[in-house]
C-alpha cells in the first residue's frame, strides 16, 4: 500500500516571513527614523548646521549669535575669532528652518534651509553705520509752567528709520519715540515746573539698535518772561530815570 507524504508546513512559513518583512519596512523609514507617512515627522534631534560668518571683506567677524528656529523652539551658537559655529541638536524633518545670524552693528542675515545630518551654509554681514548726533532746534530761554516746542532730525548714513531719546533735565525724558525717516523733522513738547539753567539732551538709535552721540542744548528757565523796552516814552524814561527801572521791574514782579 502506497503511503503519500504530505507537503511540510515548514516550507509556507519563509513566504509569510518575508510578508511581514515587507509591511514593517512600509512603516519604518531606512535609518530607524519612524514616521506614519511622507508628511510625518523625525523624532530624532541629529541635525547640525555649520559654517562660517564673515563681513563684507571676507573677514571674520567673532560673535555673531546663528540661531536655528524650527517648531516652537531653536537652538543656536556664537561664533569664534575664526567665525565659526556650530548649531546642533536639530531635527531632521520635512520643514524649513529659519536660520538667522545676528550681531549688533550688523544688518542681520537670514534664510531657509532644509538642515541634514551636517548641513553647512556661511553668513556674510554688512556693517551697520549708527546715526549722525541729532539737531535740536527750540527756545533757549522760558518761563516756568509754558509749553514749548523743540524739533529733533537726525540723519543716518544708510538712510535707516530713527528713534529719539530725549532728556529734560528735569527728572523727565520722552523714552525712545517711534521710528521716523532719516532727516526728518520731529516736533516734540515740554513744560518746565520750576526755576533752572537745563541742559536738554537727545541721541538717536537706527532700526538695528545703533545710539548715536549725545547732543546737548541749553535752556534757562525764569519765573517771567523777559521784560522789553519796545515803547518809545519807556526808552524815554530809561535815558532820563536808570535808577527808577530797578524799582519798577520789582513792583511789576518781573524779577
Amino acid at each position: 500500500m502506497e503511503i503519500r507524504q504530505e507537503e511540510p508546513i515548514m516550507k509556507i512559513k519563509p513566504i509569510g516571513i518575508i510578508i511581514c518583512v515587507l509591511l514593517i519596512s512600509s512603516v519604518f523609514t531606512v535609518g530607524g527614523n519612524v514616521s506614519v507617512d511622507s508628511k510625518s515627522i523625525s523624532i530624532f534631534n541629529k541635525g547640525s548646521l555649520s559654517g562660517y560668518v564673515n563681513d563684507a571683506s571676507m573677514n571674520p567677524i567673532e560673535g555673531v549669535r546663528v540661531r536655528v528656529c524650527f517648531h516652537g523652539t531653536y537652538e543656536e551658537d556664537y561664533t569664534d575669532s575664526y567665525g565659526y559655529y556650530r548649531v546642533t541638536n536639530i531635527p531632521i524633518c520635512y520643514c524649513l528652518k529659519n536660520c538667522t545670524a545676528s550681531k549688533e552693528g550688523y544688518y542681520s542675515e537670514w534664510i531657509l534651509l532644509a538642515i541634514d545630518y551636517n548641513t553647512t551654509y556661511d553668513f556674510v554681514l554688512v556693517a551697520n553705520h549708527h546715526p549722525d548726533e541729532p539737531s535740536i532746534f527750540g527756545p533757549v530761554e522760558g518761563k516756568v509752567g509754558e509749553e514749548y516746542e523743540f524739533v529733533f532730525s537726525a540723519e543716518d548714513p544708510d538712510g535707516d528709520n530713527v528713534s529719539f531719546y530725549i532728556e529734560w533735565q528735569d527728572g523727565t525724558s520722552t523714552g525712545w519715540t517711534d521710528y521716523y525717516s532719516s532727516g526728518e523733522n520731529v516736533k516734540v513738547k515740554h513744560v518746565w515746573n520750576r526755576i533752572d539753567q537745563y541742559l536738554l539732551r537727545c541721541k538717536a538709535k537706527d532700526i538695528y539698535g545703533d545710539e548715536s552721540n549725545w547732543t546737548i542744548s541749553p535752556i534757562r528757565v525764569s519765573k517771567n518772561k523777559p521784560f522789553i523796552f519796545n515803547s518809545p516814552l519807556l526808552i524815554w524814561l530809561a535815558e532820563r530815570f536808570p535808577n527808577f527801572f530797578p524799582i519798577l521791574r520789582i513792583l511789576l514782579g518781573l524779577t
